[in-house]
């Protein structure tokens, strides 16, 4: 039976992440949350590991790691996993890619309903999963969308070549909305993305980070929105989470404690996604279908108001009364999607 590293908090249903049949077949080998080391109980053991993002997966740990063959992360985000040092010791890293979009731009209105722009012209940066369903969704809203992806723009002929920087001069925008990966280096490096030079094109503009902390310049954005520049700003992702630093959440008008993919359908999603392909790496067969998943947890929370925007409400004014509760806000959030279709 292959040995399952597995946080506790999925184990223990804390992350409202998977039906725990999903891990039949698997020896649980518990860690708690952030306390992964290469010292940890019975690490060596180990086959496989089942992550969230709360956990980092450094060269260090996979060196630590023997028997490793294959790592699953509870996200669609990978940037907490080294995935050079996975493929130096031919480790195979399985996602949930894609399961989360819809989420996300349910998020996206939210933002936008509560933030009405000054005009209708949204600038959608990254166009991958998520940003295509949040340009889909936007359309049908009304909005005038334009897409910009530098990445797909060299690598797809038929995509806009359209860059960061001719987009923003292109203006003025009702809104930005970032929907990229964090890269840390090379010809597309996405840290500071929107830093305060680019911030500074952007007047009147309602600014939306729901992709992943420090792709947004925090303080420049902060400093904007303060003097008025910035005429919204909405922030699902930081820098230093779960401890976001103290004037953005002051400042700005909407902040959720990273949870704009987690509606019921959209975790649960992208937990099928990854546990489907750790499951499959080791020829176990499905332990169950997202369909019924699905239906359990929206039957047994049907007395609850699960709207996206009754939730999204509920996350803000939490985390600008409570910020330390960040992880137990984002842990306790519940919404389903399907009221917005």
């Amino acid at each position: 039976m292959p040995r399952l590293l597995v946080d506790t908090a999925v184990l223990s249903g804390h992350a409202n992440a998977l039906p725990l049949h999903w891990l039949d077949g698997f020896e649980l080998l518990p860690f708690a949350p952030r306390e992964l080391t290469a010292h940890t109980a019975r690490v060596h053991d180990a086959d496989a590991l089942l992550l969230r993002t709360a956990t980092r997966v450094g060269a260090e740990l996979v060196s630590a790691l023997p028997r490793l063959r294959s790592v699953a992360t509870l996200s669609s985000g990978t940037d907490h996993v080294d995935a050079a040092a996975l493929a130096n010791h031919n480790v195979a890293l399985h996602t949930g890619h894609g399961g989360n979009a819809r989420a996300v731009a349910d998020w996206v209105l939210w933002a936008l309903r509560r933030l009405p722009p000054q005009n209708p012209r949204v600038l959608v940066v990254g166009v991958g999963a998520v940003g295509t369903a949040v340009t889909k969704l936007l359309l049908e809203n009304g909005f005038q969308v334009t897409a910009c992806d530098p990445p797909r723009g060299e690598r797809e002929g038929a995509f806009s070549k359209l860059t960061l920087d001719e987009a923003l001069r292109d203006g003025p925008w009702g809104a930005v909305s970032l929907h990229v990966p964090k890269v840390e280096n090379g010809p597309h490096a996405t840290t500071n993305l929107l830093s305060f030079s680019r911030l500074q094109h952007l007047t009147d503009a309602v600014v939306l980070n729901a992709a992943r902390g420090g792709v947004l310049d925090e303080g420049a954005a902060a400093a904007l929105r303060r003097s008025g520049q910035l005429r919204g700003l909405a922030v699902d992702t930081f820098e230093g989470e779960p401890k976001p630093r103290t004037e953005l959440l002051e400042t700005a008008d909407l902040v959720t404690p990273h949870i704009a993919g987690h509606s019921i359908e959209g975790k649960l999603d992208v937990a099928h996604r990854a546990v489907t392909g750790l499951r499959t790496a080791f020829a176990l067969p499905p332990s169950g279908t997202l369909e019924d998943a699905i239906a359990a947890v929206v039957d047994a929370l049907a007395a609850q108001d699960l709207s996206p925007f009754a939730a999204l409400d509920a996350a803000h004014h939490a985390l600008k009364r409570a910020p330390a509760d960040f992880e137990a806000i984002r842990h306790g959030h519940r919404r389903v999607e399907h009221f917005l279709r």
